[in-house]
């Protein structure tokens, strides 16, 4: 699979599109803001970085490339059942995985009640007995849940980055812990803090013995795929690219020409590097 192919093409609304501020809360040092432009529907913490976003033309597509390329799990999951997402925002990827995915039993943990409100309010989430949304840290509930996922998705950004906390050695332990044999985690951090992203790779590589990179854009998302086990040989995962376009409206076989994989010593470089 080729390391480092062109960026994605973004199908978000034009930036200078006129902008109406529908809600906006703030509690205990957060500011959540949803945000209208155009057709599209953006979630805000207090500045301009639009950290989800819902298309009420088209509600059943991913507007932002990092949400695309998270899915690109389901390549080294194909027969997943059991999922966790630690962080909610617009609850984007759920919706997606609940749409397209129906035998998966998922459920959210998310720190904030005030995102949680906004993404049933504003942004779709369904209320469904195959979507369970929890209120909590994500390190906690896996402390005290001993339940065990086929795939969990970090992505518990807040307005300045990811909680250390979810970035730790000790939590990525945890996490391992509570994924099955074959299991995966999808995690999204990001590419400008470089020394973090080292920090954050190299931790997951004492937790995890397989290891994969999707660089979203230069600057910008860099999405990490950690597992439990040696991952399927290169034509395995063209087959389940394949299968996987049959079930849902994504491009696997161009996602999975993204991926970077990491040697016996990761090279953050190697990921970044158009």
């Amino acid at each position: 699979m080729r390391p480092f192919p062109q960026p994605f093409t973004s199908l978000a609304t034009p930036l200078f599109e006129p902008e109406t501020t529908l809600c906006e809360m703030r509690k205990e040092g957060l500011t959540v803001q949803v945000v209208q432009r155009g057709e599209q529907v953006e979630l805000r913490f207090g500045n301009r970085v639009t950290q989800s976003a819902w298309s009420r033309e088209q509600p059943d597509r991913l507007v932002l490339e990092y949400t695309r390329a998270m899915l690109v799990g389901f390549l080294f999951a194909p027969a997943a059942r059991r999922i966790l997402h630690i962080g909610l925002g617009a609850g984007s990827i759920p919706r997606f995985i609940h749409r397209y995915w129906p035998e998966a039993q998922q459920r959210i943990v998310e720190l904030h009640p005030e995102v949680v409100e906004v993404a049933f309010r504003y942004f779709d989430l369904p209320v469904s007995a195959r979507l369970d949304v929890v209120q909590g840290d994500g390190a906690e509930h896996l402390r005290l849940c001993r339940e065990r996922y086929d795939l969990l998705f970090l992505d518990a950004f807040h307005a300045e980055g990811v909680p250390h906390h979810l970035e730790a050695r000790t939590f990525f332990d945890l996490v391992r812990e509570r994924l099955e044999p074959g299991g995966w985690l999808v995690n999204n951090v990001w590419g400008s803090d470089r020394a973090n992203l080292r920090r954050v790779v190299a931790n997951l590589r004492l937790a995890f013995p397989s290891m994969y990179a999707v660089s979203v854009r230069a600057q910008s998302n860099v999405i990490l795929y950690a597992g439990c086990a040696e991952p399927p040989p290169q034509a395995a995962l063209e087959r389940r690219a394949e299968a996987l376009a049959g079930r849902m409206p994504l491009d696997f076989d161009r996602l999975g020409e993204r991926l970077y994989r990491f040697g016996a010593v990761p090279a953050v470089e190697g990921v970044l590097d158009f």
